[in-house]
């Protein structure tokens, strides 16, 4: 069974991902024409995580989005190990770092937590992770009957809480809801019918014609709506696969579809969803526990990868200080052997921002 995934996101140069990913036809198309708009974005300025983002669980493991959070960071020297001066601030910072090193231990904090309350017994339909607009959420859906819900409500209110306390995790807000299929059955857009049959001669006669694309289809509805067109950046015949595409948009009368062209770079791809995953790791202690003063992370590999961090912290010298000793928490963490086979080498950058995005370190 396929996951639903819910997407918040913040008004910031990387407004993508999924709105709620049902496989179902006509929202699998709206999430590709998101995920397309990343990749443009992607291109001409930095890319910020919409906060972790809300995913909603059918299965036991967090879904990865492909271009899930782009970061960067800069390799530390050891400064703050060999350091001699320890100010309050290192103090409190620093006394993570085991608890960092110890989350390939254990598994998410979502998956932990759906996990429980299923192994005792609950009826759980979905678990939401929520980071957006400096609100931290976990969300609970339950399923079965109304009065089931309001039996074991508050059960579930606290089996979540003592998980998120046994982590020291104390910026999250807990919300236990109903899960109500008829509120969230699917009900199929009449104009999908037509757009699959385009999307089918699309693909037919470019097939004909021996272009190979990685995709052409038309996204969105109504004035939303364009053919996305995803090519490899070495393509050389982008104007002749837009004609096919136009002549077969026009048989269709839907000669006012804009076609929009995604010119695909494989190997960024590939480190964009290597880096998705990596700040997943990087960012789940930082996001949950409020001492950090995060509320946003998030990173870009165009040209080459950099984490941001966004705090609730003001510009000033001891926030200042306090980013600096915070970034080589994570550099430390990033060197550990297991974060190392994820980075494969990639040189990064660690950038820390105040309110207002200004940079602190």
């Amino acid at each position: 069974m396929k996951k639903r995934f819910n997407s918040f996101k913040d008004d910031s140069s990387l407004e993508k991902l999924n709105e709620e990913l049902v496989w179902k036809s006509n929202r699998k198309q709206k999430q590709k024409q998101r995920l397309l708009e990343a990749i443009d974005q992607l291109e001409q300025s930095e890319s910020v995580k919409p906060e972790k983002d809300i995913f909603f669980k059918k299965q036991n493991r967090p879904l990865r989005n492909v271009v899930y959070c782009v970061i960067a960071l800069v390799i530390l020297s050891g400064a703050f190990i060999s350091s001699t001066f320890v100010s309050p601030a290192m103090a409190q910072v620093a006394a993570k770092i085991p608890y960092l090193g110890q989350i390939f231990k254990k598994e998410s904090v979502g998956t932990e937590i759906i996990n429980t309350l299923r192994e005792k017994g609950y009826k759980i339909d979905l678990l939401g992770q929520t980071y957006y607009g400096g609100r931290k959420q976990i969300e609970v859906r339950v399923g079965g009957s109304e009065k089931y819900f309001k039996d074991v409500k508050a059960d579930i209110y606290q089996i979540t809480k003592e998980i998120l306390e046994a982590r020291n995790y104390d910026s999250y807000k807990v919300k236990i809801t109903r899960y109500d299929p008829v509120q969230y059955e699917y009900k199929p857009d009449p104009r999908q019918e037509k757009y699959d049959k385009i999307n089918q001669e699309i693909d037919a006669e470019l097939k004909k014609r021996n272009y190979h694309v990685l995709d052409a289809s038309i996204a969105g509805f109504d004035s939303d709506a364009r053919v996305a067109l995803e090519v490899l950046d070495t393509e050389k015949h982008i104007e002749d696969i837009k004609q096919v595409i136009s002549d077969v948009l026009v048989k269709n009368n839907e000669e006012k579809t804009p076609i929009k062209v995604y010119k695909i770079n494989l190997k960024k791809q590939e480190q964009e969803g290597r880096w998705g995953n990596i700040l997943d790791d990087v960012g789940e202690d930082l996001l949950g526990k409020e001492e950090y003063h995060v509320k946003m992370v998030g990173y870009s590999v165009h040209p080459e990868p950099q984490v941001f961090i966004y705090t609730s912290l003001s510009y000033s010298e001891e926030n200042k200080q306090f980013a600096n000793e915070l970034e080589g928490v994570i550099d430390e963490f990033l060197q550990t052997d297991d974060m190392k086979a994820k980075i494969k080498g990639d040189p990064y950058k660690i950038i820390i921002y105040a309110k207002g995005k200004k940079k602190l370190n």
